[in-house]
């Protein structure tokens, strides 16, 4: 692989099937920082798509130096970390080529047309190979990958991942539900009938059916009357089961831009950098639309009686369509997670370790939520999570593992 180091890159908005050049990002090497300038064109008919740090005007825009590593936060959402970063680095150090002298730009050049929301980059980082479509595949690849084995198929894992977050490891996959079948894929036109699909693998930190676990977890959000994308659970050849969701970043009318508290607010997913308090005010900024800050509670209340710790900045999202309208995204990444020390990333109230109804009311008192109404989504979650074995019966769920969270969710 030639490898050049990316220093200037054209980003485009290609949102809902119509294509504009954004603006030029260009990387400082002396300042370790990047500059951002929209493109004339673009603020002729400008849409917020970052309304806080990174405002539809003239003049260049330096990022800053925090918290993602001299990057603007708008163009951090773009970037995969964990599982997406692994199989960057592994593909450059197979060519020979230092991944500790990347840039962000470097990194986006990697993403190029493929990655979440409605965001494109150029130049793009050329693809090396495709997988032969099938998910069995994945799984060993995935293994191989993370036995540090050599003769994986990176190139091909890399251009599959789509630029997904996270650090489970994700493909890409074009899903025909009428004839049950599947490509891989990697940005191409999908033929009628796909629709495209995220379809994740186990991480070794997972448990052995966090497939089914997950699928559980996403009916046991929807009984609650979570706001979430339709899923799937593959059953392979081989035996593995694998979820799967539906994109919301992509409608058949074309893509969505996507933006999530992180890249928002300039705040780290890495640690505690927000809370539910501010979650529901950015909610309430960004949607003008009480409707959506009531779906943000509902989501506050399932993480705390589902046990989902792991509601960083990065797993709270935004959509916008070209009307320029923000909504909430979908949720997604539901699981059990004892969260980092045991608490919440983001704290209710300011308890993380043992949120209850009093701290959750003082976060709707704040949000404007009445009373009456916020008691009535917290008693429709408890009951939910009460249902626990109901649900992860439906998704198969080992016995061993649905009582374990029984009785971690129930008492």
């Amino acid at each position: 692989m030639k490898f050049t180091s990316v220093r200037k890159m054209a980003v485009e908005l290609d949102l809902e099937g119509v294509a504009r050049r954004l603006g030029t990002l260009a990387w400082s090497t002396a300042e370790r920082r990047a500059y951002f300038e929209y493109a004339p064109e673009f603020l002729a008919a400008p849409l917020l798509v970052s309304p806080f740090h990174l405002i539809a005007e003239p003049g260049v825009r330096p990022a800053p130096r925090d918290p993602f590593d001299g990057l603007h936060g708008l163009f951090n959402d773009s970037l995969p970390d964990g599982w997406g970063r692994l199989l960057l680095d592994r593909r450059l150090r197979k060519a020979g080529i230092d991944h500790h002298m990347l840039t962000p730009l470097d990194r986006l050049s990697a993403v190029g047309q493929g990655g979440m929301g409605a965001l494109a980059y150029r130049p793009e980082l050329a693809e090396e190979g495709r997988g032969d479509g099938d998910l069995d595949w994945f799984v060993e690849q995935v293994e191989m990958i993370q036995g540090n084995m050599d003769t994986a198929d990176i190139d091909a894992l890399q251009g599959a991942q789509g630029g997904s977050a996270g650090a489970r490891p994700k493909i890409m996959i074009g899903f025909d539900r009428g004839r049950d079948s599947f490509v891989i894929d990697y940005g191409q036109a999908l033929a009628p009938g796909e629709e495209r699909w995220i379809v994740k693998s186990r991480s070794a930190e997972d448990p052995a059916g966090i497939g089914a676990e997950e699928q559980a977890y996403a009916l046991m959000a929807r009984a609650a009357g979570l706001r979430m994308a339709e899923t799937h659970l593959f059953h392979t050849r081989k035996g593995n089961r694998l979820f799967a969701t539906k994109r919301f970043d992509r409608t058949p009318g074309g893509r969505l831009h996507m933006h999530t508290a992180s890249g928002l607010l300039n705040a780290s997913h890495r640690e505690a950098s927000v809370n539910y308090a501010m979650l529901h005010k950015l909610t309430l900024l960004m949607t003008r639309d009480s409707g959506e800050v009531l779906e943000m509670f509902r989501r506050m209340a399932f993480n705390v009686y589902a046990r989902n710790r792991d509601d960083h900045a990065k797993n709270h999202a935004f959509l916008m369509g070209a009307d320029g309208l923000w909504r909430l995204s979908p949720a997604y990444d539901l699981t059990f997670s004892a969260g980092p020390g045991g608490e919440h990333s983001a704290d209710v109230a300011g308890e993380g370790r043992a949120p209850g109804t009093a701290h959750m009311l003082k976060v709707a008192e704040a949000a404007s939520i009445s009373p009456r109404i916020a008691k009535t989504v917290i008693d429709e979650g408890r009951a939910v999570i009460a249902r626990w074995r109901d649900f992860a019966d439906e998704a198969g769920l080992a016995a061993a593992r649905r009582s374990e969270l029984d009785r971690l969710l129930n008492g």
